[in-house]
């Protein structure tokens, strides 16, 4: 609960907070009024509007903190009179942390000059990466292009209470740029501006789930599992103890949380921890409604475990809605002796994701030509690990059997047509002919697959001595 407190000529509303280990309340500043017209402001007795504005801006700038403003009102009309008539609120909140911190970085840089001392050198080497992004922040920063004349979102009050509210969170820009290193598979940066932001920023769960995902990509599975309990821990802080199922989908706070939830289960998995990523499938589908992901991660596990009927159960269940879900589908059936299935499982996963296909089967692709190539290769390494001890100890028939179903022509003209009414729908220049565009969501049907599958009956009839079904 936040409430008012004086300090000398100044009102500031404050939090108590315990600190961890000895237990003890240290009051913590939430904002500070300077000035008696800036107070009267905030009672709604100035400009219309600012003591919403206000208020509009506190909360959002300190989400879990709850507010009486009735009382905090209060608070303020009766200690008002300790305030100055007049406060310089642009030397005092505009320019003076700011140009506190430009000093401190100003003088580490020119302290730390590589040419005069080896150890300036490897300090200045060492963040690199942290250095190109922050320059080119600052020429972004310095574009006057990106300037602007005020207006209604931009403009800020007399008091800079925008400016002085504004740090809280990252800036999206700022998590968008950082993502997209990650994205291009450039590690290296990924993590250290990553770990910037998280130095930064307070709280920032995401940043610690893009570097649970760096570790993952690096097979450093226990690093990866400590990120993704802290992206947990700090993701959980953002929303209620209490809080209705219909939140977890609509509640943009909640996704740190999941995000961290679902993937620690997959690192699990990819650790052969299945009973404690059992246990976190429970979890997120009893604490997060998220039913979906819980049966993807235990298709896989079921098949490492070789509860082949399991497997397919939940594979199967959720091929309508991811269809790369029918390698599991069919792998499964195999062992079950049912492969006229899984031949008809595996065609149905198989023109989603041809390169998955073909290194699920043993074989080799050629490097991605486009970005769904490069889509479908990602898909390929995730599964691959996350299926690594059906893989390694029982996969030898099945592969053969897929990787004689993928040799045959007659596939890989199935896999040409369907490219064709793929470029055909992207070429189209008129909405009224969707002819390429549903002859193309044909062939990704389960009943699409099921018929090849019979048209190719002679794959399995002697081979595997079963039938189709």
């Amino acid at each position: 609960m936040a409430y008012v407190r004086r300090r000398g000529s100044q009102l500031a509303i404050v939090q108590g907070e315990r600190e961890p280990g000895t237990g003890k309340v240290s009051q913590r500043i939430l904002f500070t009024l300077y000035s008696k017209p800036e107070a009267l402001e905030v009672l709604g007795r100035g400009k219309e509007g600012n003591d919403r504005l206000f208020r509009s801006l506190l909360e959002t700038r300190y989400p879990g903190v709850r507010f009486d403003w009735k009382e905090i009102r209060g608070a303020v009309a009766e200690g008002m009179e300790v305030l100055p008539e007049t406060y310089d609120y642009p030397a005092g909140r505009l320019h003076a942390s700011f140009r506190q911190d430009l000093c401190v970085l100003t003088r580490q840089l020119l302290l730390a000059d590589p040419q005069w001392l080896e150890s300036s050198a490897r300090l200045v080497s060492e963040s690199r990466f942290e250095l190109e992004y922050l320059a080119d922040l600052i020429r972004w920063r310095l574009d006057p292009r990106v300037h602007r004349e005020p207006d209604e979102w931009s403009a800020d009050s007399p008091y800079f209470w925008r400016f002085t509210l504004s740090g809280g969170d990252v800036p999206a820009e700022a998590e968008e740029d950082a993502a997209a290193f990650y994205e291009r598979g450039d590690y290296d940066r990924a993590e250290a501006v990553f770990r910037l932001l998280i130095d930064c920023f307070e709280g920032y769960a995401e940043g610690w789930n893009y570097l649970g995902l760096v570790a993952l990509e690096r097979r450093r599975l226990e690093r990866a599992e400590e990120c993704f309990r802290k992206t947990m821990e700090l993701g959980r802080r953002k929303f209620p103890a209490r809080i209705a199922k219909s939140r977890w989908w609509s509640d943009l706070d909640t996704r740190p949380y999941m995000r961290g939830l679902r993937n620690l289960t997959l690192t699990l998995v990819e650790a052969g921890r299945f009973d404690e990523a059992l246990a976190l499938c429970d979890r997120l589908e009893k604490e997060c409604f998220d039913d979906v992901t819980a049966d993807t991660h235990r298709a896989s596990i079921h098949l490492n475990e070789r509860r082949w009927e399991r497997a397919f159960v939940e594979a199967d269940r959720m091929a309508g809605l991811w269809p790369e879900e029918d390698f599991i589908a069919a792998f499964a059936l195999f062992e079950l002796g049912r492969q006229g299935d899984a031949l008809a499982h595996f065609l149905h996963a198989f023109l989603g994701s041809p390169r998955t296909a073909r290194v699920l089967a043993g074989g080799s692709v050629p490097k991605p030509r486009d970005g769904d190539d490069a889509a479908d290769d990602r898909h390929a390494v995730t599964l691959c690990r996350a299926l690594h001890v059906y893989l390694a100890k029982y996969s030898g028939r099945s592969r053969k059997f897929f990787r004689r179903i993928l040799d045959d022509p007659r596939v890989g003209r199935l896999l040409e047509q369907k490219a064709r009414h793929t470029r055909e729908w992207r070429a189209q220049r008129t909405v009224d002919d969707n002819r390429a565009f549903l002859a193309m969501e044909r062939m990704k049907t389960l009943p699409f697959a099921q018929s090849e599958a019979r048209a190719l009956a002679d794959l399995v009839v002697g081979k595997a001595g079963a039938v189709l079904q």
